[in-house]
């Protein structure tokens, strides 16, 4: 096998390892996924304060935030989630990283 083809091979394999991963990653709180459920919180930035009254919803490493008039869609820091009144996540497109408290979370 030329070095080429062997090269080539390892960077697949480990390109399929990573998309494998990736498939089954979730973001989750004491082992369990929290996926795919909404959950009633309040996020919180320095710029714009507290968010009270917000719907959240994870997917993977990406958290939904619905809020009365829009969305955003931030990223988690960690998607292992050790304490649900401090999680933070970013907005990547603006630049800003949000704290979210989700209440339902504690005893999950």
């Amino acid at each position: 096998m030329s070095r080429f083809t062997t090269h080539a091979l390892a960077v697949l394999a480990l390109f399929t390892a990573l998309l494998a991963a990736r498939a089954v990653s979730a973001a989750t709180y004491h082992g369990r996924s929290v996926d795919g459920k909404r959950y009633h919180a309040s996020i919180l930035n320095n710029d714009y304060g507290v968010i009270d009254n917000v719907e959240v919803k994870f997917h993977d490493e990406t958290v939904y935030v619905y809020l009365r008039n829009g969305r955003l869609v931030l990223l988690l820091e960690d998607e292992e989630i050790a304490d649900p009144h401090h999680i933070l996540a970013e907005d990547v497109r603006r630049g800003i990283t949000w704290e979210i408290n989700v209440r339902e979370l504690v005893g999950h």
